[in-house]
């Protein structure tokens, strides 16, 4: 008899646990978790309305505030990834940690690329913006910020592995024909030689190139810019810092890992700064920098995207002045007084290339329209590189040793 009641003493008290166990995180509140950003506004405690919108409601904060439930759900998402297997479609889970973002997928397959048509579109549309910077006395220049798995394909799990055809972007920065004056500058070389080399260029965990692959770029930027314009200062390794960082970025957030995937690497900035932000010289549109040890030097206005603030923080000590805005729609309203600038850089990442077709609008009255292979492009249906980053605005995109709080000032 006692052994009875003992039995149903133990399934009554397993019963009510299981019962009341949503209410344990309320009783006892978990630690908030990072590995997960969802896009919406958990449910709040709510008693107001009709008695069936309180127990929707009811349900409704339970179910987001179950005991354990981050770390649950954290927990399957971790697993399903080390299956290969990813919960949001477009990031890939690759080897060695290195996660990547899927869009645009015929940089994967890489066919027969673009046909010569298209090219001949891309440099016509480019050469009206850069006939007008030239009656400026503006020299133009367009630098394509390579995708992370142009970089670095060999982490690129097996199913999307690059295709042997012509990628797009190395057809867009070889010398178009001589009739056009339109200039890229060809960052790809030397970020793939750094990368070869051991320097880290990119995130693992984020879409975006870290500073050292920022900075590569930079080089890279200053070595076609130089020729002409020998006032510039290019800035060397006696110039950096390198210290330690930890960061867990965009695309670890979109698979619910952000916190516990993390990159741990070695990353460069500048040892001095010599610049100071100059709110007399900016406007809505712009923001200016001003170095006042660089009187001589060239004045650059920097149209970015969202891979634009890491090169910032090389541009702004090679400049007297360095102006930067948004490349969201640009138009020569907006950017107004080109007198101001004595060279224009326009930053797209690979991804987003189709945008050049648009270029900068009313140079002629508007902008143009393109019809890629996978379907048709006008710039007004058109999102930009900031969407693809996940709702992180610029400013939210700091300096890793401060998000991550471990970093250390090395040298």
């Amino acid at each position: 008899m006692k052994k009875n009641k003992l039995v149903m003493g133990l399934a009554l008290a397993a019963f009510f646990l299981v019962i009341l166990f949503p209410l344990w995180g309320h009783v006892f509140p978990q630690p908030v978790e990072e590995s997960l950003e969802e896009n919406r506004e958990m449910t709040g405690w709510s008693f107001s309305g009709s008695l069936k919108d309180r127990i929707e409601t009811l349900e409704s904060f339970l179910d987001d505030h179950l005991a354990f439930r981050q770390t649950a759900i954290s927990a399957v998402l971790r697993a399903n990834l080390d299956l290969g297997e990813s919960p949001d479609s477009s990031v890939l889970s690759g080897f060695d940690g290195w996660l990547f973002y899927v869009e645009g997928e015929e940089d994967f397959r890489r066919g027969t690329g673009l046909d010569q048509a298209d090219l001949e579109s891309l440099y016509a549309v480019q050469q009206q913006a850069a006939d007008t910077f030239a009656a400026a006395g503006v020299d133009y220049r367009i630098l394509i910020a390579p995708d992370k798995h142009t970089v670095y394909p060999q982490y690129l799990p097996l199913t999307n592995r690059l295709g042997t055809g012509p990628a797009a972007i190395e057809q867009m920065v070889s010398s178009p024909d001589p009739k056009y004056t339109v200039r890229f500058v060809n960052v790809v070389p030397a970020l793939q030689a750094a990368a070869e080399a051991g320097d880290q260029q990119y995130y693992k965990t984020d879409t975006h190139w870290n500073p050292n692959g920022a900075y590569t770029a930079y080089c890279a930027l200053m070595d076609a810019l130089l020729p002409e314009h020998p006032t510039l200062r290019r800035l060397t390794e006696e110039d950096l810092q390198r210290y330690d960082a930890s960061n867990s970025g965009d695309l670890a957030a979109m698979i619910g890992q952000k916190g516990l995937r993390e990159d741990h690497l070695t990353l460069v900035r500048v040892k001095n700064p010599s610049f100071r932000e100059a709110p007399e010289l900016s406007d809505n549109n712009l923001t200016a920098f001003v170095n006042e040890s660089l009187p001589d030097a060239p004045r650059i206005l920097l149209i970015h995207d969202s891979f634009g603030p890491a090169l910032t923080d090389f541009l702004r000590e090679s400049c007297s002045v360095l102006y930067v805005m948004s490349n969201d729609s640009p138009s020569f309203s907006t950017i107004g007084d080109l007198s101001r600038f004595d060279i224009v850089i326009m930053e797209v990442v690979e991804r987003n290339r189709s945008w050049l077709w648009g270029g900068i609008v009313d140079v002629s009255g508007g902008s143009g329209e393109y019809e890629e292979e996978e379907g048709a492009y006008d710039e007004e249906e058109y999102d930009d590189e900031d969407d693809d980053y996940v709702g992180e605005e610029e400013d939210d995109y700091v300096d890793e040793e401060e998000e991550s709080g471990e970093a250390d000032d090395g040298e």
